[in-house]
Formats: structure tokens, C-alpha cells, sequence
């Protein structure tokens, strides 16, 4: 006899889920949605996404580390608080893709560090 197990999903990433796969983020390694949070990983850079509700608007909190030469960076974006899943993926999309942009040069030509060796 199989056992029913209940599942608690609650929070406004979990929807997300189907949306971000659909939308192209190259160098994607991997995405996971779970309560308010949206982890994304590049190959060599995490964002963290928290989504909070702030009066009747949708608050985007960005948090990026990279093993990189890039320092740690924090932003956020608002959205309408009827926003649905598709609109919160495709804005998270736009950011990472424009973070991914900025950080090219950085991964191309990595600055050098005093007294390294080179031209």
C-alpha cells in the first residue's frame, strides 16, 4: 500500500520554476525555486533572488557573489504586486542576461594583480 505523504508548497517562487527553464540564460548551470528565493548558477557566478511583497508591489532583491574578479553586488527591481509568474521569470531573466554582459569583459581580461607577471 502506497503512503500518502502531504506537501506544503507555499511561496511566490515555486511557479517560477516553469518560467525561468522557458527563458534563455546562457551559461546556465543551474535554477531553483523554493519559498521566496530563486538561486541562479552560471559557471562561475551565483545570484540570489528574494521576491518580497512591499505595499502592493513585487520587490526583486538581486544578491550576486562570483569566484571571480567581480566584487559581490546587491540591487533590486520592483514590479506591480499583480505581476504573475511569467512577468517576475522574464525580468529575472533580463537582469542575469545583463549582469552575464557586464561580467564578460572581466572574464576575457581578468585584472592582474601587483607584481604578476605579463605584458
Amino acid at each position: 500500500m502506497a503512503v500518502v505523504r502531504p506537501y506544503l508548497i507555499r511561496g511566490r517562487a515555486v511557479p517560477l520554476a516553469r518560467y525561468l527553464a522557458e527563458e534563455d540564460i546562457e551559461g546556465l548551470v543551474a535554477c531553483s525555486c523554493i519559498g521566496n528565493e530563486v538561486t541562479i548558477d552560471l559557471a562561475d557566478t551565483r545570484i540570489l533572488v528574494t521576491l518580497a511583497d512591499v505595499a502592493g508591489a513585487v520587490r526583486l532583491n538581486f544578491d550576486m557573489v562570483q569566484d571571480g574578479p567581480a566584487k559581490a553586488r546587491s540591487w533590486s527591481r520592483r514590479l506591480p504586486g499583480d505581476a504573475g509568474p511569467g512577468e517576475l521569470a522574464a525580468r529575472i531573466a533580463v537582469d542575469v542576461r545583463t549582469l552575464a554582459r557586464e561580467l564578460a569583459p572581466l572574464r576575457r581580461n581578468p585584472p592582474r594583480r601587483p607584481g604578476e607577471g605579463g605584458r
